[in-house]
């Protein structure tokens, strides 16, 4: 049973933080002297359902919004939302997630995520469907579950987890169908192959299939996978072996100081303090437990004195370099220890075989080694790495080991652990693309000869190619391991969104896509002026890496949910900017710039004009908003020359400029399509740019 919703109307939420967790809240009307028409008004963003509202200056008691939540979201009493939970950061922020349920069914993926200061709300942003009409199917049983998914896989050693009922929302193209399903977690380490599946209560049919171990194709012959949605973790151990400081050979960055622990005589690749721990996985046999990690005939790195030197050893000596660089970037800028916030053992396999099932002509088994790896399912968390050889081959690939795509791997499982940005479409582009970004923050944390390509020196030359990726020119990258990449929004190189999603079409692009949250990352950090592919002139002022990596992971583990695109890392990362740095800030300035010259947004230029027509910018009013076909009023104070224009996500001319007249301008947008646009609105060369949805 299915229903479609073809674009998700305007809605408003807020949630009070103050109950005790699992506590399901039910608003009810309370005497204020407020109004809900004091309340903002939602801005929404796309069918899946992403959304956010600003409370900044609206001085919004919490209790206020939660008594009268039924009338300013919409929802009737099947809906009820969960407190998951509540926190406050160092900024005094209180944060509260919610889940939403219908009808006492989870809707996967819809959080209500709450922020508020001293009992004010400042910021709602997340994911909800409102108008549900889903009739809730008699469950399947586990076992039926369990027999559709292994006739899907064909494979004989799946173990299964996470059974259970829920409503999930699946992108049709134009719009969404809700489901009633069962889900259940898959996962097949022989043939690495790990999947949440959806499977439709009434129909029986898969209806979504999503990738937990995702596969990353450079060339044909080359996956690089990363993680998926989070699992239960493993929590930090107290070892009795004595840390000791080590002088190591690395294969790509020479010598390097690292921790090693005595060991029965010698000495291993282990870091008790930091609870890193590197080992060989020549002997992977594709089994593991949540316990011991992958198993098999794994070996421990072991040398007769503390000092790693050898050839043989320099890949495994940069893999321990590398996490623990990885372990001391989180803990020291962002307060993070390890992957998932709590400390747990970060594990470590170099040489294993990803193509374990695959055969040469002879019958033999062939190495893959052109992969890197982090592994987060079913309680198995484990980083792993392949020697760069290719059924035997030597010549294309030096070991996976190097800083940035170890770093990216590694945060790979800090995006499953937060955010979770779903591996497909756009969502998955940000989840690739958030990846590099630690990864290279990884690298210039290190300060060993940092730069903005990733995984160079690893590609062999002869491939045309020196780097996988290049975050400072994404179109530069090398066409024979797919490493061109879009610098725009829907630009040059941009890969196709549209569904089905599966490894042939890269999830959607998730790979080629991430281009662009790189290249406005790097222009963050660096500053850069040109123009886009969309013929907009832009100008970046740098504001150092260190100042665009704290606004990256507020807006990612903070204000992103699963289905979030760009347009949400746009809306979002600005009110990570607002939180840190304040509403005036030229950080938030250039992170508007840098979004404009990716070809999202305009270029502002706010802060240099005059306090009379800034204010008069903002106070311009769009209503109502959503707007039904195309028509809406735009009333202005503005008193001098002014026009707008309507463009849509992309940058694309919808409208040409037309004057802005002092009071009631009636806009007739007919033959505008339904969907999520911007009106540039220029008043003596000062801009301001508004979002409106057309339903």
């Amino acid at each position: 049973m299915k229903k479609t919703t073809t674009i998700i109307k305007a809605l408003a939420f807020t949630l009070s933080v103050g109950f005790a967790p699992f506590v399901l809240v039910n608003a009810q009307e309370k005497k204020t002297e407020l109004s809900v028409k004091d309340l903002p008004r939602i801005s929404t963003s796309s069918a899946m359902g992403n959304f956010y509202a600003s409370f900044n200056g609206q001085n919004i008691p919490t209790d206020f919004l939660i008594t009268n939540l039924k009338k300013w979201l919409g929802t009737d009493s099947n809906h009820t939302f969960e407190l998951v939970t509540a926190k406050t950061d160092e900024l005094g922020i209180k944060h509260s997630v919610f889940q939403h349920y219908y009808k006492n069914v989870k809707v996967a993926d819809e959080l209500i995520l709450v922020h508020e200061k001293d009992g004010k709300v400042t910021y709602v942003n997340g994911e909800l469907t409102p108008d549900i009409n889903l009739a809730i199917q008699q469950p399947l049983t586990k076992t039926e579950v369990e027999n559709i998914v292994n006739a899907d896989l064909r494979i004989s050693d799946v173990t299964f987890a996470d059974f259970g009922q829920v409503i999930t929302k699946v992108y049709a193209g134009k719009g969404v169908d809700l489901h009633s399903v069962s889900q259940i977690d898959a996962l097949s380490l022989k043939t690495l192959q790990g999947y949440m599946y959806y499977i439709d209560n009434g129909t029986k049919q898969i209806v979504k299939k999503s990738e937990k171990i995702h596969r990353h194709n450079i060339t044909p012959v080359i996956n690089n996978i990363s993680t998926g949605k989070p699992a239960a973790g493993i929590t930090s151990v107290v070892s009795p072996f004595l840390d000791t400081s080590s002088t190591s050979a690395t294969y790509y960055k020479g010598n390097q100081q690292i921790t090693v622990d005595s060991y029965n005589g010698a000495f291993r690749l282990k870091d008790n303090a930091r609870n890193v721990h590197t080992l060989d996985g020549t002997g992977w046999d594709g089994s593991g437990s949540a316990a011991s990690g992958l198993s098999g005939t794994i070996n421990e790195y072991t040398n007769s004195t503390a000092n790693y030197t050898a050839a043989a050893t320099k890949p495994a000596a940069e893999v321990h370099w590398a996490m623990e660089k990885a372990h001391d970037y989180y803990v020291s800028r962002h307060n993070r220890n390890s992957y998932d916030g709590s400390g747990s053992i970060i594990r470590n396999y170099y040489n294993i075989n990803f193509n374990r099932n695959a055969t040469t002509g002879a019958g033999q088994t062939p190495i893959d080694g052109t992969n890197a790896a982090a592994i987060d399912q079913q309680g198995i968390v484990a980083m792993v790495y392949g020697s760069g050889l290719y059924q035997g081959q030597s010549g294309y690939f030096g070991p996976i080991v190097g800083i940035d795509v170890a770093g990216h791997e590694y945060s790979h499982l800090m995006v499953s652990r937060t955010a979770n940005l779903t591996y497909e479409a756009e969502s998955g582009a940000l989840n690739e693309s958030f990846a590099d970004i630690f990864g290279t923050a990884i690298e210039f944390y290190s300060n060993v000869n940092p730069n903005w390509t990733i995984a160079e020196g690893i590609p062999n030359a002869g491939l045309g190619a020196t780097y996988f990726r290049n975050m400072a020119n994404p179109n530069a990258g090398a066409n024979q391991i797919g490493g061109q990449q879009p610098d725009t929004y829907q630009g040059t190189n941009w890969a196709s969104t549209a569904p089905p999603y599966t490894q042939t079409n890269d999830h959607g692009g998730v790979h080629k896509n991430s281009g662009v949250g790189n290249y406005w990352f790097y222009l963050l950090s660096q500053g850069g002026s040109g123009t886009n592919d969309n013929g907009t002139a832009f100008n970046v002022t740098g504001i150092t890496i260190q100042k665009a990596e704290k606004i990256a992971f507020r807006t990612l583990t903070t204000y992103l949910t699963a289905n979030s695109g760009y347009i949400n890392a746009y809306d979002q990362s600005k009110q990570a900017a607002i939180d840190l740095y304040g509403a005036n800030s030229n950080e938030l300035q250039q992170v508007e710039n840098a979004w404009c010259a990716v070809g999202l947004g305009n270029c502002a230029k706010l802060l240099a004009v005059d306090e009379t027509i800034k204010s008069d910018l903002q106070n311009i009013k769009i209503y109502p908003n959503p707007a039904s076909n195309g028509q809406f009023t735009i009333e202005s104070t503005l008193k001098g020359s002014a026009d707008y224009e309507i463009y849509d996500l992309s940058g694309k001319l919808i409208k040409s400029a037309e004057k802005l007249e002092k009071g009631i301008n009636r806009v007739n947008g007919s033959g505008i399509q339904a969907g999520v646009y911007l009106i540039k609105i220029n008043a003596d060369g000062n801009v301001i740019s508004k979002k409106i949805v057309v339903k």
